[in-house]
């Protein structure tokens, strides 16, 4: 009686440890290569977006992360931006968080948090970016401009 018991249970702790490798299988099968998927494409975007074009951030961004602000937001957004100057260089994207969903009834999305440093005519700047990538599609879904300027 004893026996079956530890066997009973031995057996349900073997199914919970195959499910949780299971699901990590997954999850790593459907994950993105970072490096190839987002930075070539923040390379791309940030002289685009240092435009201060709102056409510009339209095209990038996510339908939900745009119209998450009005066209008046926008034009007063763009034009504090813009007191950081001219674009002249970009530095090496630090990733700072990033996760995968792998929802069973459509396709996975992978979200990252990028900070990069940006040079400017007027110093550096940080410009964080909160991107996602799915069905080989990246899209900005927020921006941030992080400059000492932009507090004055």
């Amino acid at each position: 009686m004893v026996k079956k018991f530890f066997k009973y249970l031995g057996f349900g702790f073997l199914s919970v440890v195959i499910f949780f490798i299971g699901i990590g299988v997954v999850t790593s099968i459907n994950t993105i290569d970072k490096e190839v998927v987002f930075e070539p494409y923040i390379a791309k975007a940030i002289p685009k977006l240092t435009s201060w074009e709102q056409s510009s951030y339209q095209e990038l961004m996510s339908e939900d992360g745009f119209n998450g602000a009005t066209p008046e937001q926008w034009t007063l957004y763009l034009n504090q931006f813009s007191k950081l100057g001219e674009f002249q260089s970009i530095g090496k994207a630090e990733l700072q968080n990033w996760k995968t969903l792998s929802p069973i009834d459509s396709p996975s999305v992978t979200y990252a948090i990028y900070q990069v440093p940006v040079t400017f005519s007027t110093g550096l700047a940080h410009v964080q970016l909160a991107l996602q990538s799915s069905e080989d599609k990246v899209e900005i879904n927020s921006i941030k401009f992080l400059s000492d300027i932009l507090m004055q």
